[in-house]
């Protein structure tokens, strides 16, 4: 799980970065893909051969896409949602809980 949360951390930490400058989608994706470290760096030079992805083309929301099919599962999502769904406040405080909701309700997606 920790990798999953890593994952999600760079796309926020990106999304983040990318709303400070009026780029456009293209240029959003281009600065993500340069961003790109280690073995994610490898599975990105092979998806764009395999697929002939022309970077230039692509989009922003593209790029997310295949990022999050490779690296985040079916199985972090539907755990995120049944969280969701089981969250209650116990011992936290309020401000605890309304945060624990607000974050996960971003991954009850017929909500959104």
């Amino acid at each position: 799980m920790k990798k999953s949360k890593d994952v999600e951390a760079w796309l926020i930490e990106m999304n983040n970065l990318l709303w400070l400058h009026d780029y456009s989608e293209n240029m959003k994706a281009r600065i993500a893909m340069f961003s790109l470290k280690g073995k994610s760096k490898i599975w990105w030079e092979n998806v764009k051969n395999v697929r002939g992805i022309q970077e230039e083309d692509l989009t922003w929301s593209e790029f997310k896409r295949l990022f999050r099919k490779k690296c985040l599962y079916k199985k972090y999502y539907g755990d995120r949602e049944k969280e969701f769904y089981e969250l209650n406040m116990g011992s936290t405080t309020n401000e605890g809980y309304t945060s624990r909701f607000l974050e996960l309700l971003g991954y009850v997606a017929y909500l959104k």
